[in-house]
């Protein structure tokens, strides 16, 4: 068995705070005591894996007996900042293609998919975190065999 995880840093906004400036609401929070309430947060309502296989790469992934991929978040001591992670376990190790893509697909769920239900989700509960991914370079891949 093994594993491979992707994070990176997520935004988060207050939905419950009212930006003075434009009169939207949804503030971006940068405040660390704030963001760390969030250590902690999960979704698992939805599993990534189980979308895996509908895409037009589905082929070249469909063998490597991934399973799991729920959505969480930790704070970040050292930034000070949020990190969302998804995590996925493996029958066999990835080989570099079948991680870019499955990176590209996790990236697509974080911001367009599962990532953006649980957004709209926390929405109603105030503190909303979101991964939008600006450059794959941000995200973090760590395989690990167990």
């Amino acid at each position: 068995m093994a594993s491979i995880s992707f994070s990176a840093y997520a935004g988060v906004f207050d939905f419950k705070r009212v930006d003075p400036e434009t009169g939207e609401e949804g503030v971006f929070v940068e405040d660390a005591a704030i963001l760390k309430t969030l250590d902690g947060l999960a979704y698992d309502e939805e599993v990534f894996s189980d979308y895996l296989l509908d895409g037009e790469n589905a082929g070249e992934l469909e063998d490597a007996g991934i399973s799991g991929g729920s959505l969480a978040f930790s704070f970040d001591s050292a930034s000070g900042r949020l990190i969302g992670r998804t995590e996925y376990q493996l029958e066999r190790a990835l080989n570099p293609d079948q991680i870019a893509l499955l990176k590209d697909y996790t990236i697509g769920q974080w911001s367009d998919g599962i990532g953006s239900n649980f957004f709209q989700e926390r929405m109603r509960h105030g503190l909303a975190p979101q991964l939008l991914v600006m450059a794959e370079s941000a995200v973090q891949v760590e395989q690990r065999a167990h």
